[in-house]
């Protein structure tokens, strides 16, 4: 049987939720590899692209919060529409 829109919907939130939870600590992981790397007088270059690393994560998560948002819209009108008998509680508890 072919998932639901609400099923699909929930696990595409699922895993937005999951991506930002990796992107923040990611983000804290190179952020204290930069700071020891600045602190130990580490090599011009390789601090250059540990910089970029820790920019990228940052970029990441604005993104994926907005993803987040339009997602959480999108199946709070799916569950406001939804007539069917599938259990509706993991979705609601994600919005």
């Amino acid at each position: 049987m072919a998932p639901s829109k609400l099923d699909i919907k929930v696990k595409a939130l699922q895993r937005l939720l999951r991506e930002k939870t990796y992107y923040a600590k990611e983000l804290d992981k190179q952020q204290k590899h930069l700071d020891s790397m600045k602190a130990g007088e580490g090599d011009e270059y390789e601090i250059k692209k540990q910089s970029e690393l820790v920019a990228e994560s940052k970029r990441m998560i604005p993104e994926l919060e907005k993803k987040i948002e339009t997602h959480k819209m999108e199946l709070r009108k799916i569950l406001d529409e939804y007539k069917g008998d599938e259990n509706t509680e993991l979705a609601r508890r994600l919005i």
